[in-house]
């Protein structure tokens, strides 16, 4: 693949050193860092056991550096770069080095779904106490300790950093404006034997909430003295557009009054009942219409707010016949398929049975929003672990979940799986369909998300696996647990065709031919107390696109920033 090299891009390649690269979206940061690699591994100076090191934030971002890489470097390049996320590397330094750091020989991994059952409606502090004594005393390791961890392996042994740089002389540090304070300190770590070449967007930074910090470039720069390119707004991605023009617009206010080609708003009239979203629906059957026939494989974004207008949207769609993907937290998911999991296990004990699978409904109950759970969601979960304990329970609408339960078990046991899991899968989880009990219901509702959370070819191996060696499913729960863990690993592409609904912070790092960002009415997704950080987000949430931008506001209150 042919690069034409400007001479700011030759200054990256030639010099030697600690390297700040800053550029906006689209402008060939990953592209020039990818091509570095190349020419140190061109001019010998990685040796045999060594490679460049890329690390990066989201997986799909990996996936889609792996495949860039592929397209720029030949098989031996490529073989001297590892690419991997900061989960994937902390975890690595964790499983080798952990040790020293914690009187533990082997650590294990506490899922953000498991987590969020276990600490649902602890308060802060006591929750950050709770992880530190699983690490301490138990060896499980929660996903937000991976870099504190990492980070005091790394400060506490000179031999251990000598060891790291000695693999990856060189360390690309991707997106490195949302570092939090830990990661910043692992590559300070790192960059006392290791040559670190920052990729960065300043304007690009909407992680504030989890500690990126806007004087981040500033701190690269101070310590560690080096060459300063910067691509600025230069666009590769969209380069026949203005929709960067637009985004970039959009962090001074200058797109107002303004019109563009390759960026549409429009001002929806708000209708009640199940009208209010039909201008979103034409707006998606209008991006079809201009990409088929056009662009093969084609991709559309439709950006929301949150979690909750993600599974509006999508419940919007389904009724509608629109054919679409949902990327959202797995909590509920995750924690819906363990009871899905565990009832496709061999029939056992009656009584047993139906308790695990309380068990495990309490535990969706309080985990499948996170960390937010309701106060309602919290009390029913206190109702039915006191009844697990004294089989006593008051009230005849939680008294009928244990009844449904039952009846659902009693209907179970008559049930004769076929050996298909995908078909058995769907059979146990219509179980849960016509529930009367809205908590069983919600069982329901979020394991109808695990195809489109895209870890049903992962499930399904599982289950298939386990089938062959059994002849049933059994222990299909834990290999269940076991394949969800492995899914926050994993680094293998996605298909990005047809239509996805996501929140603007999942759209991070991901290139759609088309976008469309949905604000609904009353749910404005820009406030004026938080004026900043929404420009930064609407910029991003704009340049996913790689031809055509739409932006629905509603026409009686407006996005302040349009």
């Amino acid at each position: 693949m042919e690069i034409t090299i400007c001479e700011k891009r030759r200054t990256i390649l030639e010099t030697g050193g600690h390297l700040l690269v800053e550029g906006g979206p689209g402008s060939g940061k990953t592209t020039i860092a990818l091509l570095k690699a190349r020419t140190l591994s061109e001019a010998g100076l990685l040796r045999r056991h060594q490679k460049v090191l890329f690390l990066s934030f989201a997986r799909a971002t990996i996936a889609r550096v792996e495949q860039q890489a592929k397209s720029l470097l030949d098989r031996d390049h490529k073989a001297a770069i590892e690419i991997n996320t900061y989960h994937g590397f902390s975890w690595a330094l964790i499983q080798s080095y952990g040790y020293l750091a914690v009187r533990h020989r082997h650590f294990s991994l506490i899922t953000p779904p498991a987590l969020a059952s276990r600490l649902a409606g602890v308060p802060k502090d006591e929750a950050e106490k709770i992880k530190n004594e699983l690490l301490e005393n138990e060896g499980i390791v929660c996903f937000d300790r991976f870099a504190p961890f990492a980070r005091s392996i790394l400060e506490g042994s000179a031999a251990i950093r000598r060891i790291v740089s000695s693999m990856y002389p060189y360390i690309i540090v991707d997106e490195f404006q949302d570092t939090d304070e830990h990661e910043w300190q692992i590559i300070r770590q790192l960059g006392a034997g290791s040559t670190i070449i920052a990729l960065a967007d300043l304007e690009q930074r909407i992680y504030e909430f989890r500690g990126a910090s806007v004087t981040r470039i500033a701190d690269f720069a101070t310590h560690f003295p080096g060459q300063h390119v910067n691509l600025g707004k230069e666009n590769n991605r969209s380069s026949h557009t203005d929709i960067v023009q637009f985004g970039n617009d959009l962090l001074t206010g200058a797109n107002k009054g303004r019109q563009y080609r390759q960026v549409q708003i429009i001002r929806y009239r708000y209708y009640q009942g199940n009208m209010q979203r039909v201008a979103l629906k034409t707006a998606v059957l209008t991006s079809i219409k201009r990409l088929n026939g056009k662009v093969p494989n084609w991709s559309i974004a439709v950006l929301v707010k949150g979690k909750q207008d993600t599974l509006t949207v999508s419940s919007y769609f389904s009724a509608n016949g629109l054919s679409h993907e949902v990327v959202i937290d797995p909590a509920g998911p995750s924690l819906a398929a363990a009871v899905i999991a565990f009832m496709l296990e061999p029939v056992g004990d009656f009584i047993e049975d139906s308790t695990k699978v309380l068990s495990r409904v309490i535990h969706h109950i309080r985990g499948r929003k996170n960390d937010k759970p309701t106060k309602a969601d919290l009390e029913l979960a206190n109702v039915l672990e006191n009844y697990l304990q004294s089989g006593a329970i008051r009230g005849p609408k939680k008294k009928a979940i244990i009844d449904e339960i039952k009846r659902i078990m009693e209907y179970r046991s008559t049930l004769k799986l076929t050996g298909i899991p995908e078909d058995d899968w769907l059979t146990i989880r219509k179980l849960f369909e016509t529930a009367e009990s809205e908590c069983l219901k919600n069982v329901y509702e979020d394991a109808r998300y695990l195809r489109l959370l895209h870890k049903g070819a992962l499930l399904s191996q599982r289950l298939s696996e386990a089938w062959r060696q059994n002849g049933s499913y059994l222990h299909a729960a834990e290999a269940i647990e076991d394949a969800l863990t492995q899914e926050h690993f994993s680094m293998a592409a996605r298909e990005w065709k047809g239509i996805f609904i996501m929140n603007i912070h999942k759209s991070k790092g991901k290139e759609f031919d088309e976008v469309i960002i949905w604000e609904e009415f009353h749910k404005p997704i820009v406030y004026e107390s938080s004026l900043s950080q929404g420009r930064l987000l609407m910029r991003v949430a704009v340049t996913r696109a790689r031809s055509f931008c739409t932006i629905l506001t509603p026409a009686s209150e407006p996005c302040i920033l349009l």
